[in-house]
C-alpha cells in the first residue's frame, strides 16, 4: 500500500510539472523590438543587392501625387500623374523618353471628400494664388479629369547626379562603394545634401545593384535618420520606411520630412513622400510602379533609331 501511495504522489507531481509547462508554453511571448532605421536599411541593401540589373534599356514608371487645399480652404485635394521614363543602357548622353499622363485630382480623404461633396462637388478648381509646386508663383488651374498621355524626349542628364554639378556620362562611372559615393555625391560633408542624393539615387536612377545597395549602406550610417515602421503607401502596398528632416524648398527656416519606403522582401523602393515637419501630414508623393531592364525597344516613336 506504501509503495502505491507513493506512486500516485509521483504521477501527481508529473501532472503539475505537465500543466506549469503547458502554462509557460502559452504565455504571451515577449514583444520584439521594431527595426531600427539602420537594419531596415542594411536589410534592404542585402536584399536588393541580389536582384537583376541587366538588358539595353531601363524604364521607370512613377505616379507623382501633391496634396494642397482647394481655394476656398475647406478640404484637401490630391492630384497625379503617371511618368514612363526609359532610357537606353550604356552612354548616358544618348537622348531617352519620357512619357507622362495626368490623372486627374479628387479629394483626399473621406473627411475632404465630404466636404467637396457640401460644396457642390466641383470638377475644376481655379487658384489666382501660388502654385506650391511652382517656384515662379503663376496662377493655375486644376482639373478633376485625367488627360490624354504625352511623350517627348529630352538630353538633359545633368539630373542623373542632382545638384553634385557634375555630368554622369555612363552608369559605370557611379562607384559601387559608400564611401565613393560620399565623396562624389557630397564631397563637402553636407549631410542634407547627401541624404536627398541618396534617395534619388535608390528611388529614380538607372544604376547597378550594387550601387543601389552601396547607396542604402551609406545612408543607414547617416543621423538624423529614423525608422517608421511599416506604412502603407499612396498604391496601398505595405513597407518598411525611414524617415529624415530637410530644410524646405521654399521657406527658409522651416523643415519638411522625407519618408522612403522600401519593399521589406525584395528591398527595392516603393515611394518616397514628403510631409510636414510638425503634424506628418502628406505633401507630396513619388511612387515608384515598376522598374524594369529589358532587351526590348519601348513601342514609341523614335527619330534616333536606326
Amino acid at each position: 500500500m506504501r509503495a502505491a501511495r507513493w506512486t500516485a504522489f509521483g504521477l501527481g507531481l508529473a501532472s503539475a510539472a505537465t500543466a506549469a509547462a503547458v502554462l509557460l508554453s502559452t504565455a504571451a511571448p515577449e514583444p520584439v523590438a521594431p527595426p531600427s532605421a539602420r537594419q531596415i536599411l542594411l536589410a534592404a541593401a542585402t536584399s536588393v543587392a541580389k536582384q537583376p540589373a541587366d538588358g539595353s534599356w531601363w524604364g521607370n514608371k512613377l505616379v507623382r501625387g501633391a496634396r494642397f487645399h482647394d481655394p476656398t480652404g475647406r478640404y484637401v485635394i490630391q492630384t497625379a500623374t503617371a511618368e514612363e521614363t526609359w532610357i537606353p543602357v550604356g552612354e548616358m548622353t544618348e537622348p531617352h523618353w519620357i512619357v507622362q499622363r495626368y490623372l486627374g485630382a479628387k479629394p483626399a480623404t473621406p473627411e475632404d471628400e465630404a466636404a467637396w461633396r457640401a460644396a457642390g462637388s466641383p470638377r475644376s478648381w481655379t487658384y489666382k494664388t501660388v502654385n506650391p509646386n511652382d517656384l515662379a508663383g503663376n496662377p493655375f488651374d486644376v482639373e478633376a479629369a485625367p488627360g490624354e498621355p504625352e511623350s517627348f524626349e529630352s538630353r538633359d542628364v545633368d539630373w542623373r547626379l542632382l545638384s553634385t554639378g557634375k555630368t554622369l556620362d555612363a552608369m559605370d562611372e557611379l562607384p559601387a562603394t559608400p564611401e565613393g559615393l560620399r565623396a562624389l555625391l557630397a564631397p563637402s560633408g553636407d549631410v542634407d545634401l547627401l541624404l536627398e542624393n541618396l534617395q534619388s539615387l535608390i528611388a529614380y536612377i538607372p544604376v547597378s545593384s550594387e550601387v543601389r545597395a552601396a547607396a542604402y549602406r551609406l545612408m543607414a550610417s547617416l543621423p538624423g535618420v529614423i525608422a517608421r515602421g511599416a506604412v502603407t503607401d499612396q498604391l496601398g502596398r505595405t513597407g518598411q520606411a525611414v524617415e529624415y528632416r530637410r530644410p524646405h524648398p521654399r521657406r527658409a527656416g522651416h523643415h519638411v520630412r522625407v519618408r522612403l519606403i522600401v519593399d521589406q522582401v525584395t528591398g527595392e523602393p516603393l515611394s518616397v513622400e514628403t510631409l510636414t515637419d510638425d503634424t506628418g501630414e502628406l505633401q507630396s508623393f513619388v511612387a515608384v510602379e515598376e522598374s524594369v531592364w529589358t532587351d526590348r525597344e519601348p513601342d514609341f516613336p523614335n527619330p534616333y533609331r536606326d
